[in-house]
């Protein structure tokens, strides 16, 4: 039964769905035959209930009529009128209540004031209609249909009035019921404005969701075209993997045996290079003093050319030696370690080393690094770098006119860029751009060289991670351009890190910091003190932090021997300040003092003493921090 009942209201609700062609008239048309059908259902059980309750009254007849008519849109649906039926459905409620509110005054010999309520309400629930059945796009239609239902919300006193059964001439006396009216029509905005702004909302979600179902149908296509071709691929690879597996075995053991050939070679090389560069050091060093102990007065008119030649070559073969041993110093040791580089105080030394060549050619050389006053990287690669440009600058002059040089630097997009131009003999790029910065490559013979510098500004550069470019013209002068990127790792570069200690250099303050992870013996104390005191001979690093908080107890007297015999070296070397971080839990108040006080006299300097790394850390960055601002106020500026 239930299974029937279901089947026909199907076939119902698609009553003349022939002539539908798209899915919203389809929808309209369910909508319409379902909505029909209910309220002449509804209408018909009204009508039955007025008989038994009240007799075959007009009123009971109308709601007959009216119970049929509403079955209509049923029909125009058939008949393929699919935008008349909801236009008619939308429109026949209210004229319905609007006739038999009418006629209902006349049924009854007397009236209650609820019978000039109760219709109202119908009309009001018809305002909803235009909304359910009709897109808001679709304004020629549900703007008719609403205007409509509105007029009879309007006019459903007036109307009562015509046909002399108005409120007031049926007898009723209240003062207030026009009110009525005013709220009946707010009402009527309210549910009109609500249901719309309800229905956009409701016609955006689905726009969305009818766009993407349309993208997930087309992504699912798409899909399973890829499946199938990945399918083909995966049989075809399946295949292939069985030939490759074979021929990866036999590669690899080939690379095996080349890599280990590779390695053989490479060692040798290496040897090789560090035999020419090292091991031809002691035999030309006894050639030189050997020709040191050679009286020329002794030698006669005919052989003192030949040692002055003699001692050319000599010399020749020293310089040669050096440059290869930068060569290989320079691409065995890239990772050397990053601390702050003044550019300034760089340029001030070159200076100093070039005052002979400087003061001769009367050359100017000006600095501009206010916008990037200092780098972190390798100070003996950006010295080199920044004296064989500055050198080549004064050689490589106009003789024409004053030599300039104007040394700059910048900052721009996380790199530090140095720009060094002169107004010398420039360099012809289209002839010798390709070959620049080869080995032993010169441009202009007139002057001695070996054309080494430029090779070895590039391969420092290169180390450091840098890049170089060149813009020059004949007779026009050179400017060489150097970027470098920011260092990101400069806070804790490891030098030791052993089971009792961990040492690594902190560039952003400058500092040598010494944690050490428990007791040690004093000859664990004295390899890490000559450990220090190299890196601070080499790097003139001011400040040192020592953690000694997981230390619970030192014998200061003996570890103070062992102070005394390198304390000289250390202050000589540079070191400026200690911050000694001490757990005072591990000692008694006066045994606190007596350890402060021998770490003091072992070390001449500015000691700080705290409990937390953090805290000594602060009072050595605080330190560092007018050290710079000092240096930067001192340090001339061209």
């Amino acid at each position: 039964m239930i299974q029937a009942g279901k089947s026909i209201w199907r076939r119902v609700s698609y009553w003349g769905k022939d002539g539908v062609h798209t899915k919203n008239q389809q929808r309209t048309l369910v909508l319409t035959n379902r909505i029909s059908l209910l309220i002449a259902g509804f209408t018909l059980i009204l009508c039955l209930l007025s008989v038994l309750s009240f007799g075959w009254i007009y009123s009971s007849q109308l709601a007959l009529l009216f119970s049929l008519l509403f079955l209509l849109p049923m029909v125009l649906n058939r008949l393929g009128y699919l935008a008349l039926a909801p236009m008619f459905l939308s429109m026949i409620i209210s004229v319905a209540s609007l006739i038999v509110s009418v006629v209902d005054k006349f049924d009854y010999f007397q009236l209650e004031e609820f019978q000039y309520f109760q219709f109202r309400l119908t009309i009001l629930t018809a305002s909803l209609f235009p909304f359910i059945l009709f897109k808001l796009s679709e304004t020629r239609f549900w703007i008719p249909a609403l205007l409509f239902n509105f007029l009879c919300v309007i006019f459903y006193d007036p109307v009562h009035v015509w046909f002399g059964v108005g409120y007031y001439a049926m007898g009723f006396t209240a003062p207030n019921y026009h009110f009525l009216t005013y709220m009946t029509t707010a009402t009527f905005f309210v549910l009109a404005i609500t249901t719309f702004f309800l229905k956009r909302s409701f016609e955006k979600s689905e726009a969305a969701n009818e766009s993407l179902i349309a993208e997930l149908r087309a992504t699912s296509a798409e899909l399973m075209e890829a499946n199938v071709v990945i399918q083909q691929q995966q049989l075809r690879l399946s295949e292939e993997n069985i030939t490759l597996s074979q021929e990866v075995l036999a590669k690899n053991q080939q690379l095996t045996a080349t890599n280990a050939e590779l390695i053989s070679h490479n060692n040798d090389l290496q040897e090789f290079s560090y035999t020419i560069s090292h091991n031809l050091k002691g035999p030309l060093a006894s050639i030189t003093g050997l020709l040191g102990l050679v009286n020329e007065a002794e030698l006669g008119p005919s052989n003192t050319p030949l040692m002055h030649h003699f001692r050319g070559s000599v010399q020749s073969l020293e310089t040669t030696i050096k440059d290869l041993s930068n060569i290989i110093d320079t691409r065995n040791r890239i990772t050397r370690l990053r601390q702050p580089i003044f550019f300034s105080e760089v340029v001030e030394q070159i200076k100093t080393q070039l005052t002979h060549d400087i003061e001769e050619t009367k050359a100017e050389i000006t600095c501009a690094f206010e916008d990037a006053p200092d780098l972190f990287s390798v100070k003996a690669m950006v010295h080199s770098i920044l004296y064989n440009l500055v050198s080549n600058a004064i050689k490589y002059r106009h003789a024409d006119r004053p030599c300039k040089v104007l040394i700059r630097s910048s900052r721009e997009a996380g790199q530090t860029r140095i720009e060094v131009s002169d107004n010398g003999l420039g360099i012809d790029l289209n002839r010798h751009g390709q070959k620049l910065f080869s080995l032993y490559q010169r441009f202009h013979t007139h002057l001695e060289g070996k054309g080494l510098g430029l090779f070895l500004v590039k391969l420092q550069t290169e180390a450091l991670g840098g890049k170089i470019k060149v813009k020059s013209e004949p007779d026009s002068g050179t400017t060489f351009v150097l970027t470098f990127k920011e260092s990101e790792t400069i806070q804790e570069q490891i030098l030791l890190n052993t089971p009792v200690v961990k040492v690594y250099y902190d560039a952003l303050i400058d500092a040598l910091c010494t944690l050490w992870k428990g007791p040690h013996t004093n000859p664990q104390f004295e390899e890490v003190l000559v450990h220090s005191l190299e890196f601070i001979k080499t790097y003139r690093t001011p400040n040192w932090i020592s953690d000694l908080r997981n230390v619970p107890y030192r014998n200061e007297d003996e570890l103070n021997r062992i102070r005394e015999r390198y304390s000289h070296e250390y202050t000589k070397a540079g070191i400026e300040r200690i911050a000694v971080v001490v757990n005072p839990a591990y000692y008694s108040e006066p045994d606190y003092i007596l350890k402060k006080e021998a770490l003091v006299k072992a070390y001449p300097l500015h000691f700080y003493f705290a409990e937390t790394f953090e805290e000594a850390y602060e009072w050595i960055k605080a330190a560092h921090v007018a050290r710079l601002s000092l240096k930067n106020s001192d340090l001339p500026f061209q």
